[in-house]
């Protein structure tokens, strides 16, 4: 895991690509970070109106509030995986010209959406405390599991950054299915309301177990908003995820980092 080790190594360096990055994602926005709270609040007026109110799909308590609570966990997902997927292709000039670790941009990336992530997760659990008291007493457990989710987006930053590097394609890829993703995983439903899957548990179980996003959803969501500790399995559970995330970042960089250079 040295990989990982030299954010700490190259202290300077990494915190300068970060301002960077940082600085280029809200460049020339008069919102800035408040962007990063008018998606999510945008979705979930969406899919209340059309699950809770249009379709009556969902009869869930402080519904809004409970989409909020799993759209934190899915936003930093997909915008770290997502915009990591660029960040060495995006900038040939500077991968080829400087000779530096390379993996440091997509984890600058990730970096840069940990810092939207902690401005939504601030706002999910001041309106969550003030509406849903049983939060207040579980609410901070969600911030250990944090440390499994940024793992699993930085191991897949690497990955998908360098692999993009050869086959451009995967952009596009990452693109398209990140959609369908969204829908299969849990974030404006639990799988035990969806009727189709009350008498299907072999389905639900590869639904859940199968999307490695769902643990981390569920768990992270626990402690905000209903108030419970998050089942011991599902932590576990995101811990090997994001370890092994992180591992197959190392052997993806340390074996495709000789042909950066020669595809930019």
């Amino acid at each position: 895991m040295n990989l990982y080790a030299d954010v700490v190594r190259y202290p300077d360096l990494f915190m300068n690509i970060f301002r960077r990055e940082l600085h280029g994602k809200y460049r020339g926005s008069i919102l800035g970070l408040f962007w990063t709270l008018i998606n999510p609040l945008a979705l979930m007026a969406v899919y209340t109106f059309v699950f809770s109110i249009l379709l009556e799909a969902f009869d869930v308590e402080h519904y809004p509030l409970f989409i909020l609570s799993g759209l934190v966990t899915w936003f930093f997902f997909q915008s770290a995986v997502q915009m990591a997927c660029s960040s060495l292709f995006g900038q040939p000039s500077l991968v080829k010209q400087v000779r530096f670790p390379r993996h440091l941009l997509p984890l600058a990336v990730v970096a840069t959406n940990v810092v939207t992530l902690g401005a939504m997760l601030a706002v999910v659990v001041a309106v969550n405390l003030i509406f849903i008291p049983e939060t207040r007493s579980t609410f901070w457990a969600a911030f250990p599991l944090l440390v499994p989710l940024v793992a699993l987006a930085s191991g897949l930053a690497v990955v998908f950054s360098y692999v993009a590097v050869v086959y451009r394609d995967v952009e596009h890829l990452l693109l398209t299915i990140f959609l369908p993703w969204f829908f299969l995983t849990p974030v404006f439903y639990n799988f035990d309301r969806v009727p189709g899957l009350n008498d299907r548990p072999g389905l639900t179980s590869i639904l859940y177990w199968g999307n490695f996003v769902s643990p981390f959803v569920r768990s992270i969501r626990d402690p905000l908003f209903y108030g419970r500790w998050p089942r011991f399995v599902d932590v576990i559970y995101m811990i090997l995820v994001g370890a092994a995330a992180l591992a197959v970042g190392v052997l993806v960089a340390r074996r495709m980092d000789d042909q950066v250079a020669t595809h930019l």
